[in-house]
């Protein structure tokens, strides 16, 4: 499995140097809605489509390690992350799997992220992430 993600069209990629132990998934909630009515009871409407979302958590090396998919500093993916965030930019997720196919391709904010350094030195984060649609007019 990788994690890619992708900024302004590609013009940046970073791909996450550890895969996290446990993937939570992808959240994909649906808008239905309940009301009570004198006659019937409790019905429900079939509302439409909420936006997807998913979190990230593992930890960004600071040194080398043999298993790490990407050798990048691991202060170089926090800086990804602030820098397109205060840009206020949406980028992309893309997670392949072993196989070469797409699990999820899709535009996403950056509503949480939150980093530390432990005693290793390496950076334990996590990503909160919540799809972001683009609107044709």
């Amino acid at each position: 499995m990788n994690i890619i993600f992708a900024a302004n069209n590609f013009e940046e990629t970073i791909t996450l140097p550890i895969i996290p132990a446990e993937f939570a998934g992808v959240n994909e909630p649906w808008k239905n809605q309940e009301f009570e009515t004198m006659k019937h009871g409790t019905i429900k409407l079939i509302g439409t489509k909420g936006l997807r979302n998913l979190s990230i958590s593992s930890f960004f090396p600071r040194k080398e390690y043999d298993f790490a998919k990407d050798k990048r500093n691991g202060m170089e993916y926090v800086q990804f992350f602030k820098r397109w965030r205060a840009k206020r930019v949406p980028i992309r997720i893309i997670i392949t799997l072993n196989d070469g196919s797409e699990f999820i391709n899709m535009a996403v904010t950056v509503d949480e992220f939150t980093y530390s350094l432990d005693r290793a030195e390496d950076i334990p984060y996590a990503l909160t992430l919540s799809e972001f649609v683009f609107i044709k007019v």
